[in-house]
């Protein structure tokens, strides 16, 4: 028989788990039956009987013993966002689960629920401030005892949720290239200077994933998870509709959950069709035209992509050194074509549209786009490559 919190008792019969309520005066309940072979499952079940106000205590639970599994892709918390329709991912849950065992529960797991005031927060903020944590990570870890919390209130373990103070950001900016270093990025022989980095093919995937990216803003991961079926040459669009994760897998729709089309310039059409060329299943529509070689099935590594354009770089005199500080990686592509388009004075409606942040309003008119719509976002395109 397990306890949590002295609040209830579980135990097994037959495989499913069954639950006792502690009572004021210490007596148990008769047992009832969970329904659930899982431990973790039964315990929520236990958490959601109480808050319905059968069985009514507050007092005696900890943190570490609420928030166990909170953030578990199929527990409560996550299925009750996808079932609302709000957007969460696998990986969103894996994060958040890592400073929740990294961060909160080492420095506040042992305390009740009811203690966490307003007081312990800005003090757990400190604390980790202190430790040398910027701010963005620290309010990452906020907002996760943020959850725990409302949802703790919901159940009425706690009678309000305090108010939490968040950290300064002070992000380092992201860096971007000159559009003189881009033309002669592209310009410059895309070979490693170790002769063993990469393979042939690889160069000229890393090649055409970073000529992609320059001119269409496209996450990485949105990249990675392009397939045959998404490329449409004739018309000269892609159809941007998922992304890659490389510890979960292929998502099914974008970060922000849009799909979008975007043209694309001659040249990339040029680069693009001679890549599709070479997929070792042309006829599957669902494999991916930045393929893996070391693994069939899966995309491109990041490294082909990162690793092609930091050599590149190097070539056009931008040493590692001025690379790091000047903060420029693959994802400052996105940042460059964004700001193309801003200072080319295209609509900003429409530059959100091809970079995918859009509300829902924008997404409705911009689902069917007309090549005659985007004639100024083209040719800032095409000038991305003539001299």
């Amino acid at each position: 028989m397990s306890s949590n919190g002295k609040l209830f008792y579980l135990y097994k019969r037959k495989s499913i788990y069954y639950c006792r309520f502690k009572l004021p005066d210490g007596r148990l309940t008769p047992a009832k039956s969970t329904g659930v072979t899982s431990k973790f499952k039964a315990e929520r079940w236990a958490y959601d009987y109480l808050s319905a106000g059968q069985i009514v205590t507050k007092q005696n639970i900890t943190l570490t013993e609420y928030a166990d599994g909170f953030f578990l892709w199929d527990g409560a918390w996550a299925t009750d966002k996808r079932v609302r329709g709000l957007r969460i991912s696998k990986r969103q849950c894996h994060n958040l689960t890592y400073l929740l065992k990294s961060h909160l529960l080492p420095r506040i797991g042992s305390m009740k629920l009811t203690a966490i005031d307003r007081a312990v927060i800005r003090d757990l903020r400190n604390d980790l401030f202190n430790s040398g944590y910027a701010g963005n990570t620290i309010n990452k870890i906020l907002s996760g005892l943020k959850a725990i919390l409302e949802a703790a209130e919901d159940q009425s373990l706690i009678q309000f949720v305090p108010k939490i103070d968040r950290a300064a950001i002070n992000p380092k900016l992201k860096g971007i290239l000159t559009l003189e270093e881009v033309r002669r990025l592209f310009s410059v022989e895309w070979k490693s200077e170790a002769a063993h980095c990469h393979p042939p093919r690889d160069l000229f995937m890393g090649y055409a994933g970073n000529l992609v990216a320059s001119s269409t803003g496209l996450r990485l991961g949105e990249l990675q998870a392009l397939t045959l079926s998404d490329i449409h040459l004739d018309e000269g669009y892609i159809y941007v509709r998922r992304s890659w994760d490389n510890f979960f897998g292929l998502n099914a729709t974008t970060k922000t959950g849009k799909v979008r089309h975007i043209f694309i310039p001659r040249i990339v059409r040029q680069i693009l069709e001679k890549l599709m060329a070479s997929n070792p299943e042309p006829e599957n529509p669902e494999s991916f035209v930045f393929y893996s070689q070391k693994t069939p099935g899966k995309p491109a590594e990041p490294v082909i992509f990162t690793k092609s354009l930091y050599t590149a770089m190097r070539k056009i005199g931008i040493s590692e050194q001025e690379r790091r500080e000047r903060n420029i990686t693959f994802h400052s592509w996105r940042h460059w074509f964004n700001s193309l388009l801003i200072n080319a004075r295209v609509p900003l409606a429409k530059v959100q549209s091809i970079t995918g942040h859009l509300t829902n309003e924008m997404s409705q008119h911009y689902y069917h786009l007309q090549l005659e719509d985007m004639r100024d976002v083209l040719q800032v395109q095409e000038s991305i490559f003539s001299s």
